[in-house]
């Protein structure tokens, strides 16, 4: 423990950190705060801007909305598709433009969810891939505006399944994750890069500590305090939540169970690849490739903000609203943040072994002295 608490006092008493608190408290204040000021107790009127978008369960729905878009772009030959999450628009030659006409007339008389997404991945397949015609991007066809019975249905789960907080904190979750999803690498990869400038670490006391010991201690200190400023944000959004909602009853754990449920899985991911790029590279390298993958997930999500989860390394639900959706894949989201979870190990795993490979298969010290020793020696 006294290991652990070193290395936790180490990293929260420096710039880097003080830098990374700040920048992660702005973020979630800016992009979430406002949003509590939404009235959520209130039964959602006609007329009133109550009435979200939200992702339907009728097929006939996804059916219109997908064809109608496809017959826009055929009309137009040019075709969005998003390869590494950037947008590039396709045009087809005139023999593929008359395949896509001939899917487009299969497709209108589809029966099924099943049948159409069978005629709508040939489109896919015609555009390269990555298109919105794909199977794993065909149900962002199913939005549309609620209608009174949805908006009530979705009031009364606010008030109930969620007891208002919930809601908040999913919307909380949302945003919090797209920023630890990228900034841990940056902060774990310097905090490691000062240990080889220093070339030891200082009163460290790890002598006699196995490098598997030693990382996972770091990992968990690492993991503390990074996810400190999220949580603690969270605490000003309980408050504010509790004052605005005191008649009402609430959840006054749902910040802090939306903090570890949705939001640490992804930091574990990208505070794993610090220790782990760090570990290849010796180097920030790790950090751009982080920010690839996070521009990736985050394109990926946008298609679908208001509730897109899947295997999306950053799970999204950017809306006070869609609550049925939410609930009806809660399992989906839980393997997800499993999925996450169990990749980070494997990354710091992976870390493990590289760093007792480097100080040439030894496991009762880590010296960093002798490890920039074979590095030099081996160059």
């Amino acid at each position: 423990m006294r290991l652990f608490w070193l290395e936790f006092k180490r990293l929260t008493t420096s710039l880097t950190f003080l830098i990374y608190a700040v920048i992660v408290f702005a973020f979630i204040m800016l992009n979430a705060w406002s949003m509590v000021n939404s009235h959520l107790s209130k039964i959602p009127q006609p007329g009133s801007g109550d009435y979200d978008y939200i992702i339907s369960k009728d097929d006939a729905t996804l059916k219109t909305n997908a064809l109608d878009q496809l017959k826009l772009e055929h009309h137009s030959n040019e075709y969005e598709t998003y390869p590494a999450g950037f947008e590039k628009i396709v045009s087809l030659n005139k023999q593929k433009q008359a395949k896509v006409k001939l899917i487009l007339n299969q497709a209108e008389k589809a029966r099924t969810k099943a049948m159409l997404a069978r005629q709508l991945q040939d489109v896919d397949h015609l555009l390269g891939g990555h298109s919105a015609y794909s199977h794993q991007n065909l149900q962002g066809f199913s939005f549309h505006p609620m209608t009174r019975r949805e908006a009530l249905h979705d009031h009364q789960l606010i008030m109930t399944k969620d007891k208002i907080s919930g809601t908040f904190a999913r919307f909380f979750a949302d945003i919090a994750g797209i920023i630890v999803g990228v900034l841990p690498t940056i902060v774990v990869i310097s905090y490691c890069y000062s240990d080889r400038r220093s070339k030891a670490l200082p009163n460290i006391q790890a002598k006699f500590t196995s490098t598997g010991k030693w990382l996972i201690t770091r990992y968990a200190a690492s993991l503390l305090s990074l996810i400190l400023p999220v949580f603690l944000t969270g605490i000003l959004f309980t408050v504010k939540v509790a004052n605005l909602y005191s008649h009402f009853s609430i959840n006054y754990f749902a910040f802090l169970q939306a903090t570890v449920f949705w939001v640490l899985p992804t930091l574990m991911v990208s505070t794993a690849v610090g220790f782990l790029s760090y570990a290849i590279f010796a180097n920030f390298i790790g950090f751009a490739i982080q920010i690839g993958w996070w521009l990736i997930t985050m394109t990926i999500g946008a298609r679908q903000v208001s509730g897109n989860y899947g295997w999306l390394f950053i799970p999204r639900h950017n809306s006070l609203h869609n609550v049925a959706y939410y609930y009806n894949h809660l399992g989906q989201l839980t393997l997800n943040r499993i999925g996450y979870t169990l990749i980070a190990l494997a990354l710091m795993g992976l870390a493990i072994v590289i760093f007792n490979f480097q100080r040439g298969g030894k496991s009762y010290a880590f010296k960093f002295k002798k490890i920039n020793y074979h590095r030099h020696s081996g160059q």
